[in-house]
């Protein structure tokens, strides 16, 4: 399969940081487990960053589960809405980096579909907090993402 770059409007919607007190994305994370079942997790924009030259996807991932679903297998889909639309991008892992308490994948896109009927939608959510900030170490996550992403670049 060939690697597509990853569109804008994605890398536009992973851009943004997770603001305590608002209300932000959840973007749905699937791999595949063992058993070739879907395994869903949830990821939030912290944990997910676009390349500066947008040919990868940066992943930060903590879930035990995920991480021996991409070991194994090397492949998930991210699923996101702008409101406009959804984004559908299938994701193979090209490269790793281990960090205390998560991995960082760097996957390229082999497929990407920008699907729209004209219906407004809206993104699954969650209400941002500080202690959620601190719990999930967003800005770990974050700070080792755009070090990645300006290396990719």
């Amino acid at each position: 399969m060939d690697v597509i770059s990853v569109p804008v409007e994605l890398a536009l919607l992973l851009a943004t940081w997770p603001a305590p007190d608002r209300d932000e994305q959840a973007f749905p994370f699937v791999t595949v487990d063992a058993d070739g079942f879907p395994h869903v997790m949830l990821l939030c924009n912290a944990e997910l960053l676009a390349t500066d030259d947008r040919g990868a996807l940066l992943v930060a991932i903590v879930s035990a589960n995920a991480r021996a679903n991409l070991d194994r297998n090397g492949v998930a889909t991210l699923i996101a809405a702008d409101g406009a639309a959804a984004h559908y991008a299938k994701l193979r892992v090209h490269d790793t980096e281990e960090h205390d308490h998560f991995t960082v994948y760097t996957c390229h896109l082999v497929y990407y579909k920008r699907d729209s009927l004209g219906i407004p939608l809206r993104p699954m959510d969650f209400h941002a907090t500080k202690e959620i900030a601190e719990n999930e170490r967003w800005a770990t996550t974050r700070t080792a993402l755009i070090r990645r992403a300006g290396e990719s670049g």
